[in-house]
């Protein structure tokens, strides 16, 4: 997969103009000159590191030699038709009506046309004025990306007020149609709901903060310079010997009383590449006769799952009666990235306490997640009922 970065650019003299109360017009350039090359440098250190591509599109020769100069593709912006060309799309996107950026929009259209002609896999839009850009988050949304499994999908980065969208990734070129402008941010999403697409929500401290208003000037540089890691699904679980599996039984009203009990986890055995089972502890939810689980995407019980379905579990107590069940079946993928939310913070209710459930959704909806489905074809008492 060939990823393109694509890097809009205005007229130098049309500039930051929300920032003239406290910047001059010569000042306003500067600045933005010195926000373009950390970002060209950040798109020449992603062609030379991963291999993809990057094109700056732009109105401005000088902004196009400076381009040149880092090595990336200068594209020149094509004027935009008589009337505007607000509602264009490219061959792949559906026809979708915007009313904000007109300009903006059109020329990320033919960027991305020519990314596609050169055989891009996905594109990723990134503005000219991210102060905190490092390759690492564009290493990040790449993978992110990577890790959504439907055929197409769009990684999104809010700004810090989640108004405008600060990256964009669009998997294939064209799965869109660009919607810069007020509020682009839930245009974007929103259209990924209508289209059907895999999406994930970025949200960085560093990608949230563009140079637009003076309060951004004045907060330049005071976020943290790096994203906090978070170890997630660590639970520690002492395993129970419980081995009795003479007898199959249905699952009557003890046994789903049982699995509603606060608290358990589940055992979860997937078949890996090289034949031998991974178990790993993982919270579930089961309703209507469904085992539901989530995951990150890029966990090895993920990948496990998607290739061969066939999974085994067991669920038991750690408490006197010692009890549990044993099943085996197949896990289906039901939802990806910001469509396996709901049913995350389901299952996260069942193990927080109310106030911190949604702080535990987001910190776990920061890497896309997968929701799984099992259908248990047999399940099996063990212990003492």
């Amino acid at each position: 997969m060939t990823l393109h970065l694509l890097i809009p650019v205005k007229h130098l003299s049309d500039s930051k103009s929300r920032l003239a109360p406290v910047l001059a017009a010569q000042e306003r350039q500067a600045l933005t000159l010195r926000l373009l090359r950390g970002v060209l440098q950040v798109a020449q250190q992603a062609q030379e590191q991963l291999g993809a591509a990057a094109i700056v599109v732009s109105p401005d020769p000088v902004v196009l030699a400076l381009a040149a100069a880092y090595s990336l593709t200068p594209l020149p912006e094509e004027p935009a038709p008589p009337g505007g060309d607000e509602s264009r799309a490219t061959k792949h996107a559906p026809h979708f009506t915007f009313h904000a950026e007109p300009a903006l929009n059109t020329a990320l259209h033919q960027a991305t046309e020519f990314a596609a002609s050169r055989g891009a896999s996905a594109v990723l839009i990134l503005p000219a004025d991210l102060p905190l850009l490092t390759l690492a988050d564009v290493m990040r949304l790449w993978r992110a990306s990577q890790e959504l499994y439907a055929d197409r999908a769009m990684v999104i980065a809010p700004d810090s007020l989640e108004q405008g969208t600060n990256a964009l990734l669009v998997r294939p070129p064209g799965a869109l149609c660009y919607r810069f402008g007020p509020d682009s941010f839930q245009r974007h999403c929103q259209q990924a709901r209508e289209l059907d697409l895999a999406w994930h929500i970025d949200r960085s401290p560093r990608l949230g903060l563009d140079v637009d208003l003076p309060a951004d000037l004045k907060h330049w540089l005071a976020i943290e310079q790096s994203d906090q890691a978070s170890t997630l699904e660590s639970n520690q679980f002492e395993e129970s010997t419980m081995h009795d599996d003479r007898h199959a039984n249905p699952l009557d009203g003890a046994t789903m009383a049982f699995l509603d009990q606060p608290g358990l986890l589940m055992r979860l055995g997937t078949v890996g590449s090289d034949g031998y089972p991974q178990v790993t502890p993982i919270w579930y939810l089961y309703e209507d006769g469904v085992f539901w689980i989530t995951t990150a995407s890029n966990r090895i019980k993920a990948r496990n799952m998607l290739a061969r379905p066939q999974v085994g579990f067991a669920i038991d107590s750690d408490q006197r009666p010692y009890r549990g069940i044993s099943a085996r079946g197949e896990a289906r993928l039901v939802a990806e990235g910001e469509a396996a939310r709901p049913m995350t913070r389901r299952i996260a209710a069942r193990y927080m306490p109310a106030e911190r459930v949604e702080a535990m959704v987001a910190t776990l909806m920061e890497a896309p997640r997968a929701l799984f489905a099992i259908d248990a074809s047999r399940v099996v008492k063990m212990g003492s009922w």
